[in-house]
């Protein structure tokens, strides 16, 4: 899997920003590899990092090549 993520939310915006509370994130996500997986399956996904954060999103179009929207805190950032 490759992944493209940013976080969305100006922290000007919001008093006392903090980004696991109130920050959103999205991106895309492209999946590798021979497997049959149809990202539409996830409902919700779980996003891993290498380093073992991790992320719920949902995808938002196409199967194997596909945009993403966080659910929750970001597991980056």
């Amino acid at each position: 899997m490759t992944t493209s993520l940013v976080l969305r939310l100006d922290p000007a915006t919001v008093p006392d920003f903090n980004y696991d509370k109130h920050s959103t994130w999205a991106g895309s996500i492209t999946l590798v590899g021979d497997e049959d997986v149809d990202l539409f399956d996830a409902d919700p996904g779980i996003l891993r990092l290498p380093d073992g954060r991790e992320g719920e999103f949902m995808a938002t179009g196409g199967s194997r090549e596909s945009g993403c929207s966080g659910l929750g805190p970001a597991p980056f950032g």
